[in-house]
């Protein structure tokens, strides 16, 4: 880069002294003849491991943009990766279902979406962070995939709107995906008919060289990049440990853990059978009692929910979301359906990361179950049984009660203190502890993509348990 463009990066950073890597001289590069081409459906494609620096471009990028006049909104596939992304950039995020669909409830509590028409103005570009989670297979919810509507509304009526998408190719792809098809340029041109710009980034920032978990989190990496050829050997630090046994782990947890802190601490492990296992024993020392439900409790939603939330600072409940349990109303506790249900308040965080307090009933049957949510024949049953609640009334009235009826829109969950690797994806905390289970040789490869995964949520130190991958 020559000194003109770094004087103008000084002055719209507004700093003295500004250092890029090679590969991210040459994303700013590409970012620039992007931003300058006139190619209809134009996206930027920015692709990095851990610790290259993309946060650090976003900011960037952003700056640029806004200096230019540019309006920058800022996407993420979940609520908790919205939240990082915030926290990072110190700019509100949203989540895509938030800001590109309407949803809509039909009588039996199934949810789809409708798309919103895009109104943004003609100079707005779309920056969206963890695209690796973006799937390109329909849920059910809508007739296309997230990333199909996610173009569609970018580019709906102007195909001259700008689309950044930023992910980790080497974190775990979405569920029924061997690939990330958010991150494949060549699909995003074939499938889309994208006009792709692609600046990819390897070289980890040096600030960051000195970490323990990002120098393992590199070889992981590399590991998974060879397709076997490399074997994994993960170093000790003082950032990454290794602990001996299972009740280690435990007085670990309980040792980080602060209540009310959402991100202090997390048990990662490979399976929900061995999540339910682990939260039962961290909350058999942290609360010692046999009760489903205490004050202060961490509850993870497992199914997103459109009845509960706030229209303006939560308009929905996102699948990962974490809550607190601060009060519970016993009295409401019923055996009934099949299942067990309690109305609570519940403190979950906006994406601006303040306090919102709300009022709702859970399904309490899932805490201690293996089961990752509510089956659909369950959900079903619920609901004929609740119609008959309703039978004689008018027509009209009946389906209105039914739509907001509290057992079919129940919020479901599961205890917070231990999530799967999957879970994890979109979110960081300062420590984890990663509970490694037998991979049986099913797949290799896929097997390291979750350990780099699991590795790369924490932002100070990793712990280890049963890990195959320590020399002996």
């Amino acid at each position: 880069m020559d000194e003109l463009r770094r004087q103008i990066l000084r002055d719209l950073l507004g700093e003295a002294n500004i250092n890029l890597s090679e590969d991210q001289d040459e994303a700013v590069t590409e970012f620039v003849r992007f931003m300058d081409s006139q190619d209809f459906r134009a996206t930027f494609l920015l692709t990095g491991s851990a610790g290259t620096g993309k946060t650090f471009l976003i900011n960037l990028f952003t700056t640029m943009l806004r200096k230019s006049g540019y309006k920058v909104i800022l996407l993420a596939p979940t609520g908790r990766a919205a939240k990082v992304i915030t926290r990072r950039t110190k700019r509100p995020a949203y989540t895509i279902h938030h800001h590109i669909y309407a949803p809509m409830e039909g009588q039996a509590g199934q949810v789809s979406f409708s798309m919103k028409g895009n109104k943004a103005e003609n100079k707005t570009v779309y920056i969206v962070d963890e695209a690796s989670m973006i799937g390109d297979k329909s849920d059910g919810s809508t007739p296309n995939s997230l990333l199909a509507d996610l173009l569609r509304y970018v580019f709906f009526e102007d195909e001259y709107r700008k689309l950044v998408l930023v992910g980790d190719p080497v974190q775990l792809p979405p569920v029924g995906h061997e690939l990330s098809p958010a991150l494949d340029a060549d699909q995003l041109f074939m499938k889309h008919s994208l006009n792709v710009f692609h600046a990819h980034l390897t070289d980890v920032k040096r600030q960051l060289s000195d970490s323990g978990v990002l120098e393992n989190a590199v070889a992981i990496r590399d590991a998974y990049l060879s397709q076997g050829e490399v074997l994994l050997h993960l170093e000790p630090s003082r950032d990454v440990m290794q602990l001996e046994s299972p009740y280690e782990a435990l007085e670990t947890y309980i040792s980080y853990y602060e209540e009310g802190n959402l991100d202090k601490v997390v048990f990662l492990t490979y399976s929900n059978f061995q999540s339910t296992r682990v939260n039962q024993g961290i909350r058999h020392h942290l609360f010692y009692t046999e009760d489903l439900l205490v004050h202060n409790e961490l509850l993870m939603v497992v199914r997103n929910n459109y009845s509960w939330g706030d229209p303006k600072r939560l308009p929905f409940i996102a699948n990962g979301e974490m809550g607190i349990v601060r009060d519970i109303f016993p009295e409401t506790y019923e055996e009934k359906y099949g299942q067990k249900w309690m109305d609570v308040c519940l403190e979950f965080q906006d994406t601006k990361g303040e306090s919102l307090m709300i009022d709702c009933k859970i399904l309490l049957s899932l805490l201690t179950e293996k089961h990752p949510q509510l089956s659909n024949e369950a959900s079903y049953s619920i609901f004929m049984e609740r119609q008959k609640e309703y039978l004689g009334m008018p027509k009209g009235k009946a389906a209105e009660l039914l739509r907001k009826d509290p057992y079919i829109n129940a919020l479901q969950v599961k205890y917070g203190y231990s999530v799967t690797g999957h879970k994890s994806q979109g979110g960081q905390w300062e420590n984890v502890i990663i509970g490694f289970e037998p991979d049986y040789g099913n797949n290799a490869l896929s097997y390291l993509r979750w350990t780099y995964t699991a590795f790369t949520r924490a932002e100070e130190r990793v712990f280890t348990l049963n890990c195959p991958f320590w020399e002996e």
